[in-house]
């Protein structure tokens, strides 16, 4: 579904402004949460209120062109509408955000897709379902894409796990050895 357990909010917003990124690329955008949460924690809190004085780009991909609203025209700059694994990137991303949507992809193709995260940004951050229950979610409400392919887990995934109970699980990756995450602790 185009949303996600909002347990991680808080742990996700902690992990973000601890690197304070000027680019953000949020993989899978679904319902605009995080482009939303992205915009108020690293402008609008800062009086950057107007589209114009805002210091960070936002920009998205998203499959289901039907997710998109007026929420996703206003906090995101760009969102393309593509398959991750298909759509063409050329830009460098201070973080690249994966929130609920590698488990999505098969066995070999969820690899793939973070690779392609890893490649393109100096840090990333993975929030996925650890639970074999998860692997109930068929197609919803049609749309085949939020299926669940795969269970995974910290270990599986890599990086340095941020958060991890038995229901959702958070990893971090810095890609350049920038030190974004060298003072957080497990379990945020």
């Amino acid at each position: 579904m185009p949303s996600s357990d909002p347990m991680t909010i808080p742990k996700v917003l902690s992990a973000v402004k601890s690197i304070s990124p000027n680019s953000i690329l949020d993989v899978g955008v679904g319902n605009g949460r995080y482009g939303f949460l992205f915009r108020e924690c690293l402008d609008w809190n800062y009086g950057r209120i107007n589209k114009r004085y805002w210091n960070t780009v936002i920009e998205g991909v998203e499959v289901e062109k039907n997710y998109l609203t007026d929420i996703h025209k206003y906090c995101y700059d760009n969102v393309i509408i593509g398959d991750w694994l298909e759509v063409s990137i050329d830009n460098l991303y201070d973080l690249v955000f994966m929130g609920d949507v590698l488990e999505h992809w098969p066995d070999g193709e969820w690899q793939l897709a973070l690779n392609k995260a890893i490649g393109i940004s100096k840090a990333t951050i993975v929030v996925c379902p650890n639970c074999k229950e998860s692997m109930s979610q068929e197609a919803w409400y049609g749309y085949e894409r939020e299926r669940h392919r795969v269970v995974l887990s910290p270990k599986l995934v890599g990086g340095q796990c941020l958060f991890a109970n038995s229901k959702v699980f958070m990893c971090a990756f810095d890609n350049h050895d920038l030190g974004f995450f060298d003072s957080k602790d497990i379990c945020l």
